[in-house]
């Protein structure tokens, strides 16, 4: 009975912290958000007609920066290199070279 007790114990008491320390704020530093803030900062949307979508395709070295290696419209590849590469992530949520495609959407 007494061993039941331990074990039934130590079940709750496992499932009361993994519940306490779950991440109850949607507004983390996700990989997204970073990238996100980033181009919003830059204002690529300047001389836009009209709304647009950019596959950005890249990659994190093991310094936790980005390293953009292309993306579809070549109109805008030099801008969001220059805004982008080699920018330092702070969250941790990628994976190491591993090859990423982000669709940004530009609106006017």
């Amino acid at each position: 009975m007494r061993i039941t007790k331990s074990i039934l114990f130590s079940a709750l008491f496992t499932l009361i912290l993994g519940t306490a320390s779950a991440n109850t704020n949607p507004e983390t530093k996700t990989a997204r958000n970073e990238i996100k803030s980033w181009i919003q900062k830059a204002n690529l949307t300047a001389d836009l007609k009209e709304n647009l979508t950019v596959n950005v395709t890249f990659m994190v070295n093991a310094k936790n920066e980005l390293i953009i290696m292309s993306t579809d419209k070549s109109k805008f590849d030099k801008r969001i290199k220059s805004v982008l590469n080699y920018k330092k992530l702070k969250s941790s949520d990628m994976k190491v070279n591993v090859s990423y495609t982000l669709p940004v959407v530009l609106k006017k």
